[in-house]
């Protein structure tokens, strides 16, 4: 009685993830589905290219599904080339007169990191502050899902993977708050999806490093059927949490070469009995360690010339007059001791 109580409660919701309702989207994987909702009576399947009419009467393909309406799988093999509207089918029926059974819909998953602190796209940066806190961005066509009956509260299963530098994989994340949040079956109902914050990056249980993050649905088994990066299983994506930003990348100091001052003395002698002498610092460069020395041009104070002293006329005319003058006051002596 225990057992079957249980069977009872579970029952329900297996069959809702199962369950297809009329004219629903059914994913390529998908294996174990109830498709009766959308048959009626009929037991065929009919596919018709977008060009046909309202009139058309021979579909492209046809599929019995007599045996399989209670446990409908949707093959890779055999629908990925008949994507869209599949109606419920029998002689006679047109396209215009036939109700759609279900559609046939190619898997969509992707991932994206938000870094909540700052607002950016973490995995487009392909980094992340170590104490940042993050939260996961899901874009997916599986919401759908939703509509089945009863399937509003858990919604398209979507599993976040969180690999760690050291290679194990995470199931649950803390965040700052200190609550623990799992990252299997997360239920997702529209497109994009955001969950709250629920990592930080700061935890000591988060070394810094490099982890790989994807996202993967494996509802009725369509992951394990048909495993397809960007359809059941998303692209991984490459997350570094470090403690400093790694675009600025740390240089060593570069050494400055140093100046090693010449110094070229010229000598220029002026009119002037004194000379001025012109001290000019010339810089020659040489790749001397760390600091760099500014060239400086050194002028010295100029000492002012001493006067220049009086000037003695000795030129000859000046000693002819001389001579002249002393001749002539010998002349006048003779003449009057005569």
């Amino acid at each position: 009685m225990i057992v079957i109580g249980l069977v009872i409660l579970i029952s329900p919701v297996i069959a809702a993830i199962t369950d297809i309702p009329a004219g629903g989207a059914v994913f390529l994987g998908e294996q174990g589905l109830d498709i009766t909702a959308g048959l009626g009576a009929n037991n065929q399947i009919a596919w018709f290219p977008s060009t046909a009419t309202s009139t058309s009467v021979t579909p492209e393909k046809i599929i019995d599904v007599t045996s399989a309406k209670t446990n409908f799988y949707a093959t890779s093999s055999e629908f990925s080339g008949y994507m869209g509207n599949w109606y419920s089918w029998a002689p006679g029926l047109t396209v215009g007169t036939a109700t759609v059974a279900f559609r046939i819909v190619d898997p969509y998953l992707a991932i994206k990191v938000d870094d909540v602190d700052t607002g950016v796209d973490a995995t487009s940066n392909k980094w992340i502050y170590r104490g940042d806190e993050a939260r996961f961005r899901l874009e997916t066509n599986l919401y759908p899902m939703a509509e089945r009956p009863g399937v509003a509260a858990t919604a398209a299963p979507i599993t976040i993977k969180v690999q760690t530098p050291d290679g194990s994989t995470l199931t649950s994340l803390v965040n700052k708050a200190g609550n623990s949040n799992s990252l299997v079956d997360i239920p997702v109902a529209k497109s994009p999806f955001t969950t709250n914050a629920f990592w930080d990056t700061g935890n000591a249980q988060y070394s810094a490093g490099t982890y790989t993050v994807w996202a993967e649905s494996n509802a009725n088994n369509m992951k394990d059927n048909y495993p397809q990066e960007g359809k059941t299983i998303s692209s991984k994506r490459t997350i570094q949490v470090t403690e400093f930003n790694p675009l600025l990348k740390a240089t060593a100091p570069t050494t400055a070469p140093s100046v090693k001052v010449t110094t070229m003395v010229t000598t220029r002698t002026t009119a002037a009995p004194s000379a001025t002498t012109v001290i000019t610092t010339l810089p020659t460069t040489n790749p001397l360690p760390a600091a760099t020395t500014e060239a400086v041009l050194t002028f010295p104070t100029t000492t002012p010339a001493t006067s220049a002293p009086t000037r003695t006329y000795a030129d000859g005319f000046t000693a002819l007059a001389a001579a002249a003058s002393f001749c002539g006051a010998a002349w006048l002596l003779i003449g009057r001791f005569r």
